[in-house]
């Protein structure tokens, strides 16, 4: 081969490199800056949402408290919390940091897209429940807001994520829901539950696994360094003061009342589903007919021979078996307060 050949050889491999490396918008360069820039915007919209807990919770978020969210050196968590100064998403003080009007409100944007994601895949996916944080927190940097208006439109304008957290409004508007932890809560009076922590996941599974739902009605009997002991109308369940502590409540206006079934319902009356008490394929098979938590069912009517029952669910009728039924536990919704199932 002479010279001029290997120059034309050459000449195209330095071309097909260009190409490869320049190529707009599919060149490597090019998704290389990309994925820099997205790595950035996670970093800065994690830092925001760890900002808005503390702020929340009545504690501002310092260096340190960053550092440890996110995974970085306390001189990185310096140095984003700069970058951040310098976009007018936050602002430095004495006790720590806060947030600026710029930065609250793209937090509680994060925050909606956040919680939109986990009631998605709750209803829509039947993930588990200790297994939607993180799987949202993966999804929630990448839908624009015209994308997460159309989620929730999509899911029926849900109020509130699997875990009881309040979903902010398209306005920025976020409901305040007061709760007292469990570890906290005076022995022998009633309470309902009202929210799952969802961090660390190791116990929230301990909490899923011990029996503790969203809207049970539960009584603390006993507390120890040890555990700590509830009544839930029908049973005794127990849960390290370290997993409890992620349970929050609030107080009922009456005793402790049994759990309800769905089986018990008569013709026109609903409830609303708290928990399913089955496991494995049975649970599965519930799931997948849209039967999760928090979802409305209204008893429609019973089979020719008293089963199964007939129950309008997300806008289907599905049936039944009565033992079906004993699995799932509710809490009644009166004909005048309840929106029809859709």
């Amino acid at each position: 081969m002479n010279a001029a050949s290997w120059f034309v050889l050459l000449a195209l491999a330095a071309g097909a490199v260009a190409l490869v490396l320049l190529w707009p918008r599919r060149g490597l360069l090019d998704r290389l800056r990309r994925a820099r820039r997205l790595a950035e915007r996670v970093r800065i919209e994690d830092a925001l949402k760890h900002i808005h807990a503390r702020e929340q919770r009545g504690t501002l978020a310092t260096p340190e408290s960053l550092a440890g969210k996110l995974s970085v050196s306390v001189r990185q968590a310096l140095e984003l919390i700069s970058a951040m100064e310098e976009g007018g998403l936050v602002q430095s003080t004495g006790p720590g940091v806060l947030l600026s009007p710029t930065g609250h409100r793209t937090a509680l944007r994060v925050i909606r897209a956040h919680r939109l994601l986990e009631r998605y895949l709750a209803d829509e996916l039947r993930l588990p429940l200790e297994e939607l944080h993180a799987t949202a927190d993966r999804r929630e940097h990448e839908l624009s807001e015209e994308e997460v208006d159309e989620l929730e439109a999509q899911l029926g304008y849900p109020q509130q994520d699997p875990h009881g957290d309040p979903i902010p409004t398209s306005s920025g508007a976020l409901e305040s829901v007061e709760s007292t932890a469990l570890t906290d809560w005076p022995v022998g009076r009633p309470a309902r539950v009202v929210h799952l922590e969802d961090e660390p996941a190791e116990a929230l599974a301990g909490i899923v696994a011990a029996g503790f739902a969203l809207g049970m009605q539960i009584e603390v009997r006993r507390i120890s360094k040890e555990r700590l002991v509830v009544w839930d109308g029908e049973a005794e369940r127990e849960l390290a003061p370290v997993f409890a502590s992620n349970v929050f409540v609030t107080g009922l206006p009456h005793p402790v009342r049994p759990p309800q079934k769905l089986s018990s319902l008569e013709p026109g009356q609903a409830g609303r589903i708290i928990a399913l008490r089955c496991e494995g394929l049975s649970r599965r098979r519930l799931l997948d007919l849209g039967l999760t938590p928090g979802t409305l069912v209204e008893c429609s009517f019973p089979g020719p021979m008293g089963e199964p029952t007939a129950y309008r669910v997300r806008g289907a009728l599905i049936a039944l078996r009565r033992e079906q039924g004993d699995e799932i536990e509710i809490e009644p919704v009166s004909a005048a307060g309840a929106e029809r199932p859709s």
